[in-house]
């Protein structure tokens, strides 16, 4: 298991906002970007706060499956998300399922995510790269097992 602390987290948010600039260039203060609902809101915050965006807005993802939340099915969409972003964020790419739902509905969006485990998703921006077999384990988790 590969257990990240609010430290590495705080590390692997400013290792993507550095990667944006050096990739992207300086970041138009007006970009819109989007943290997915849960685990990107709190890197995408960070990465805001680095870059100096106030424009942002979350979008959730849930796969779903005969009406079972978590099952492998289909994606489905909620919340207040715009209808086009700049840079989207998650927290990791572990089966590509959500990954391909968000370059689908922002396909020229930048996307980013502090974890990859699928060995180097094309065009991500990525804080860590892990096992596909690793478990890992988020610091916000470990606060909703209180």
């Amino acid at each position: 298991m590969h257990k990240l602390s609010w430290t590495d987290i705080e590390t692997l948010s400013a290792s993507i906002a550095d990667q944006l600039i050096e990739r992207h260039g300086p970041i138009d203060p007006d970009t819109m970007l989007v943290g997915v609902a849960r685990g990107g809101l709190i890197p995408a915050a960070l990465v805001a706060h680095r870059l100096g965006l106030r424009k942002m807005t979350s979008l959730g993802l849930m796969s779903y499956a005969d009406g079972v939340e978590g099952a492998q099915g289909r994606i489905q969409a909620y919340g207040a998300a715009p209808d086009s972003a700049a840079i989207v964020i998650d927290d990791i790419i572990d089966s590509g399922r959500t990954l391909e739902a968000i370059r689908a509905r922002y396909p020229d969006a930048i996307v980013a995510a502090l974890v990859d485990k699928t060995g180097g998703a094309p065009g991500v921006v990525i804080g860590l790269q892990t096992p596909a077999d690793e478990w890992v384990e988020f610091p916000w988790e470990a606060i909703g097992a209180l």
